[in-house]
């Protein structure tokens, strides 16, 4: 119901994990607002997945996610901290380090937009997905150079 740009947004627990053992203080995942983490895979794995299963549905991976101000903000206080996580991530997840053929250079990502194939026709109603529901990647881009942003 309060999808951005695309009805999901996949990441994992790892790429938060691995960002906050850069940062002095640890953020919640609420900061980035996914409606898919996964579990169990590497950090930022979720940038090379063209489609994945879950629950017999299938979502592709339309592009990484593109970040605003909104993970600087304390989702429970609505206070801002005006760096951080950007800062951080800017320093090893921007468009000039992850996709230097790309135009916006300065663009941070962290996630995976996606769509799911049966929402786009009648075949996915009433069809959910679960927590603990297991994920599985059949399609991958082989190099994050063939990622679109």
């Amino acid at each position: 119901m309060f999808s951005d740009g695309f009805p999901f947004l996949i990441t994992s627990q790892g790429s938060l994990d691995a960002l906050n053992e850069k940062l002095e203080e640890p953020v919640p995942i609420n900061r980035f607002r996914p409606n898919i983490l996964v579990e169990g895979c590497h950090p930022y794995a979720e940038d090379l997945w063209k489609t994945i299963k879950i629950n017999k549905l299938t979502f592709r991976g339309v592009k990484l996610c593109g970040r605003c101000k909104v993970p600087t903000i304390n989702q429970y206080t609505g206070i801002p901290t005006p760096t951080e996580p950007t800062e951080t991530l800017q320093k090893y997840r921007s468009g000039e380090v992850l996709l230097p053929s790309h135009k916006n250079k300065r663009q941070v990502y962290f996630g995976q937009n996606a769509v799911c194939k049966e929402s786009l026709s009648a075949n996915g109603e009433g069809r959910i997905i679960k927590v603990g529901d297991p994920v599985y990647v059949t399609q991958s881009f082989s190099s994050s150079g063939e990622v679109p942003a």
